[in-house]
């Protein structure tokens, strides 16, 4: 197969990206406009293996969606939004009580958070005022972790929005420096209405089982957006280089059976020094697409340089 060097600089789109509304770390809201023109422009069943929080999804044309994590409370939340999405009315009622009800801030109808409290903590003003009833909350939800809506204010309250629970099952994260705002509300008018008008199946296995679970026909295509071997993220902490080498071989099948696919991976964070040379050798067969990326080092807030590269075998 002849190797691309593509910059995706000059296939863009610019207008009409969705956001997902679990705005989960790792997802790709913020590059769909460099990869979503080298996805097929004809998909009959539109698959992927590592969901996440759906933003890639959300922004595809397809007939059919075939989505999979192997995080069984993001495909709940998943499922959850998709049940509310045929009376988004009263979600958007019930989550509004709750919201009221915890005390919690809620911008997107009113500003509750006292002046006094943004002078004293103008950075960090959200996390003060939200701390009590964010911890109310979650030990609510820990009590018989049934109720789906709490687990999703846990999610858009919590620190960096992202799912983390220990060893006995327990949410665990701390608050967040953040608020229901209109930004979220948004999103989840977007994400209902998106729903409504596709054929969406969620579920829940190891990518592997789940990707050789289905039957392929012509013009089906998957997207795989994995754990990246070389960050550091609570959802790839049961990803090493054995797991890494295994979807590899994965996608070799894949291609000798003419099945489209692409796969997005970071090769090498430069500030780290840390170089992802198995993906970075097993690339070179296929077509490699540049994307113009960066990421936020957690301790400085500086941006850290990277190469991130989409890989395409079509």
């Amino acid at each position: 197969m002849i190797i691309k060097n593509s910059s995706l600089s000059q296939r863009s789109v610019n207008t009409g990206l969705i956001r997902s509304p679990f705005f989960y770390v790792g997802d790709k809201y913020r590059i769909l406009n460099q990869i979503l023109p080298f996805f097929p422009t004809k998909i009959n069943t539109y698959v992927e293996p590592f969901v996440g929080g759906g933003s890639v999804f959300l922004n595809v044309n397809a007939h059919k969606f075939v989505l999979n994590d192997i995080d069984k409370n993001m495909i709940k939340l998943h499922n959850y939004l998709c049940t509310c999405s045929s009376c988004p009315d009263m979600f958007f009622e019930q989550v509004t009580n709750r919201i009221i009800e915890l005390g919690l801030s809620r911008s997107f109808i009113e500003d509750i958070v006292p002046n006094e409290l943004k002078m004293e903590y103008p950075k960090t003003y959200y996390a003060k005022f939200n701390k009590k009833s964010y911890n109310f909350l979650r030990d609510e939800y820990n009590k018989n972790k049934e109720n789906v809506l709490d687990l999703y204010l846990l999610l858009i309250y919590g620190f960096n929005r992202i799912l983390r629970f220990n060893s006995k099952g327990d949410f665990n994260l701390p608050v967040g420096n953040v608020d229901f705002n209109k930004n979220v509300l948004n999103a989840l008018k977007m994400y209902f209405s998106n729903v409504c008008s596709k054929s969406v199946h969620f579920y829940n296995f190891d990518y592997k089982e789940f990707v050789n679970l289905l039957t392929y026909k012509e013009n089906d295509f998957v997207y795989f957006d994995p754990p990246y071997l070389i960050t550091c993220s609570e959802y790839n902490k049961l990803w090493n280089e054995s797991k890494e080498r295994e979807l590899l071989e994965l996608l070799d099948k894949l291609t000798c059976s003419k099945l489209k696919w692409a796969i997005s991976n970071l090769v090498a964070d430069y500030n780290k020094e840390t170089h992802n040379e198995i993906f970075d050798k097993w690339m070179q067969k296929y077509n490699i697409h540049e994307i113009n990326s960066y990421y936020i080092s957690f301790n400085n807030n500086k941006v850290r340089p990277t190469r991130e590269v989409l890989v395409t075998n079509y």
